[in-house]
C-alpha cells in the first residue's frame, strides 16, 4: 500500500517580473541583507536578529521588510541586542516594491519556524540572492545547498550560532557570488511557465504507468 513513486512539487512560482535578467552582485566584504515576511511569532524573525547580534560589524546590516502584530516587540529586542542602525524595520512595502529591496540586498535571509516553502524565498533567488535558511521543510527539500546555507534545527542557541556562522560565510564575496549564481539558476526554473510543463509531464507519465500497469 501506499504511494510507489513520490514527487516533491513546489505549490508556488515566478512571473517573469521577478527574475532578473542581470545580475550585478557586489563583491564587497560587507553586506547587506533582507528578511521579508509578515510580522509573526511563527515567522522566527528573533533568531535572525540574534544571530547579527552576534556579528557585531558595522558593515553586516539588516533590512526587515513586514508589518504585524510582533513590530513592537521585535523592534524593542533589536534595541535590547544592541542592533542600533544596522537593523531597519521598514514597515509594510508593496509588492511592486519588492523588486527594488532585492536588488539593494546581498542575501535573504529566511527563518519561518512553520512555512510550506514561502513564495519570497523564490522571487528573492529569481534577483540571484543567496538564501540563509533553516534546513526543515520545504527550503529543506528546495533550496539547493549551492544556492545558500542551510543550518540545522537544533536547540534555539544552536541554531543562533549556525546562523551567525552562515552571515559570516556570505561575508565573503567569493562564496557569495558562486551562491548568488547558483540560486539565480534554480529560480529560472521554477517560472510559472516551466511549472505547467513539469505538471503536464508528470500527468502523462502517470497515464503512461497506467495503461502499461
Amino acid at each position: 500500500g501506499g504511494a510507489r513513486h513520490v514527487r516533491f512539487f513546489l505549490d508556488c512560482g515566478l512571473s517573469w517580473g521577478f527574475i532578473e535578467t542581470r545580475l550585478e552582485r557586489s563583491q564587497r566584504a560587507g553586506i547587506r541583507m533582507l528578511w521579508a515576511e509578515r510580522l509573526e511569532p511563527y515567522k522566527g524573525l528573533p533568531l535572525a536578529l540574534e544571530a547579527f547580534a552576534q556579528v557585531p560589524e558595522e558593515s553586516v546590516t539588516l533590512e526587515i521588510a513586514g508589518e504585524g502584530p510582533m513590530r513592537h516587540a521585535w523592534e524593542g529586542l533589536a534595541r535590547r541586542l544592541g542592533l542600533g542602525a544596522r537593523v531597519k524595520f521598514l514597515g509594510h512595502v508593496p509588492h511592486e516594491r519588492m523588486p527594488e529591496l532585492f536588488r539593494r540586498a546581498d542575501a535573504f535571509v529566511f527563518t519561518s519556524l512553520r512555512d510550506s516553502f514561502g513564495s519570497v524565498v523564490l522571487e528573492a533567488m529569481g534577483f540571484g540572492l543567496p538564501i540563509l535558511t533553516l534546513d526543515h521543510q520545504g527550503v529543506g527539500a528546495f533550496v539547493p545547498k549551492e544556492a545558500g546555507v542551510k543550518v540545522p534545527v537544533t536547540t534555539p542557541s544552536e541554531t543562533v550560532r549556525k546562523l551567525a556562522q552562515g552571515i559570516r560565510l556570505l561575508q565573503n564575496p567569493r562564496i557569495r557570488i558562486a551562491m548568488s549564481l547558483a540560486s539565480h539558476q534554480f529560480a529560472l526554473t521554477q517560472t510559472w511557465g516551466r511549472r505547467v510543463h513539469a505538471i503536464l509531464s508528470l500527468y502523462e507519465e502517470v497515464l503512461r504507468r497506467r495503461r502499461t500497469a
